[in-house]
């Protein structure tokens, strides 16, 4: 019976998350058995080795596809490409953390257990067939967000910003418990499948409860994406948190709140698409113009990156509205070289920001003269604004291309348009970090002060050449996307 049980389960599709586990296992052993000084330094290459591994993994096992753990999660390509790219994104920050985190005196080995948490958290949220899944996936990405936001113990303003989002999120839990159990309610079922049935089946007569429960839903996943107006948690969170774990929230967490967008609004609640459709427009319409107007007006880099972030997410809700196979490939496109370019741009922010604990830090004055005093850098961060910006060559112009053709494809022109004028705006404050490298003389103040180590440098390589790549040739990568959300259409 218990081999019975074991073969219902088919573990070996889940080999990538077991990896992760026994990863998170093996760095809690070095963590107690490497000396301590030593310890963060070992634990951060057993994660890099780990992480790749996981990698090589994923893609030995990508065509063992199918249902497990009595079909509460499904692996399928689109599985396997969120598994992908929240590896990939967590291997990057990994691998940029050890200098950092000693530099700004949060040395401890928790950090990577903690991003190591948050990976497993938003597996289960690419793969979850069944809301109470999703719930566990939520869940564990977020306790570990927690952590990590407030691990600069020794600034107000990361103590402060875990507090805000850790009260913000359990109380965002409560609506998203509260939205399972109405739907279970009029369902009778936490699985999509069976909701999307009994939705079919009861599209004309639908319970005001099973509706309510929808809403709770789309609120809890906005808020984990940062959708205006559930974003009040981020502006305190990204700024207050360590500047790495900046750039990680804004990137993997922001894609597993899509990829449980995608599968629980297309397939589970697909046939009422003509009533989530109607709200998420001007849900996208403000988070564009929001997240703009907040950008605008900043003159640190780390918080208009930040900011940015969520006028990124309105765009990508544009192509979440489309309900089609071309907007959900041109969203998983947009999800992955956003979050090269957009972590690119933060890692040179690190190396440029003058002092973390400075109320100046990350002022934009510090960027004067970067081009003639650092070309290499500069260059690289040139690289990453145009594509931020939507400017050709780069992989951020295919990005934008391929969204905006899908919504005019689905009959959104009037919210296209509203989307191209908000993307004019936001080339404003990406140029301006241009000019100020390029046209503006340097200040003695700003002289020697690059925080330069072998990591970042090979990081941002990475990340730019990635953006010129799928610049140059982005159908590759649009053709992956496209065979991924096969499964949803």
């Amino acid at each position: 019976m218990f081999d019975q049980l074991i073969a219902t389960m088919h573990v070996d599709r889940l080999l990538p998350e077991i990896l992760v586990l026994a990863v998170v296992m093996i760095a809690i052993l070095l963590d107690v058995v490497l000396p301590r000084g030593r310890s963060t330094r070992g634990v951060q290459i057993a994660t890099i080795i780990g992480l790749l591994a996981v990698l090589v993994v994923s893609m030995i096992t990508r065509k063992n596809n199918g249902l497990a753990f009595g079909g509460m999660v499904v692996i399928d390509k689109f599985a396997v490409y969120f598994r992908l790219i929240f590896t990939m994104i967590t291997l990057v920050i990994v691998a940029v953390s050890e200098h950092y985190i000693e530099r700004s005196r949060i040395r401890i080995a928790e950090y990577y257990l903690l991003l190591l948490f948050a990976l497993f958290g938003m597996m289960l949220m690419g793969m979850a067939k069944d809301l109470l899944i999703l719930f566990l996936g939520i869940e564990t990405m977020s306790i570990s967000l927690y952590a990590l936001v407030g691990l600069s113990r020794h600034r107000a303003s990361s103590n402060e910003a875990a507090l805000k989002y850790f009260m913000l999120g359990a109380f965002v839990t409560g609506f998203f418990v509260y939205g399972i159990a109405l739907l279970y309610g009029a369902a009778g079922s936490t699985n999509i499948e069976n909701i999307s049935a009994f939705i079919y089946g009861n599209s004309y007569n639908l319970p005001v409860i099973a509706w309510a429960g929808v809403l709770l839903v789309l609120i809890a996943l906005g808020f984990k994406a940062a959708l205006v107006p559930f974003h009040w948690w981020s502006p305190d969170a990204y700024e207050g948190a360590p500047t790495t774990v900046t750039a990680f929230m804004s990137t993997a967490p922001k894609a597993a709140a899509f990829a449980a967008f995608l599968r629980v609004f297309y397939l589970g609640f697909g046939d009422l698409v003509q009533g989530w459709s109607a709200l998420l427009w001007w849900i996208a319409v403000i988070t564009m113009t929001f997240g703009n107007l907040l950008a605008l007006r900043q003159d640190s880099v780390k918080r208009m990156l930040a900011f940015s972030s969520i006028t990124h997410a309105g765009y990508l809700v544009v192509a979440l509205l489309t309900y089609d196979k071309f907007g959900a490939s041109a969203l998983l496109f947009y999800l992955f070289v956003y979050a090269f370019m957009n972590i690119g741009a933060f890692v040179v922010a690190i190396a440029v920001n003058r002092n973390e604990d400075d109320n100046r830090g990350y002022d934009i004055n510090d960027y004067r003269g970067l081009g003639f005093r650092r070309p290499g850098i500069a260059f690289a961060m040139l690289i990453f604004m145009l594509a931020l910006a939507g400017i050709p060559p780069t992989a951020g112009f295919f990005g934008k291309y391929y969204i905006f053709s899908a919504a005019v494809k689905s009959g959104f022109v009037g919210l296209v348009v509203i989307g191209v004028l908000n993307s004019a705006v936001s080339v404003y404050y990406y140029l301006r970090v241009v000019v100020t490298m390029y046209l503006r003389d340097r200040e003695p103040a700003t002289e020697g002060a690059i925080f330069w180590k072998t990591d970042l440098a090979v990081v941002i390589l990475v990340c730019a050449v990635l953006v010129i790549y799928f610049g140059i040739v982005p159908d590759k990568l649009l053709a992956v996307a496209r065979a991924s959300v096969g499964m949803l259409m």
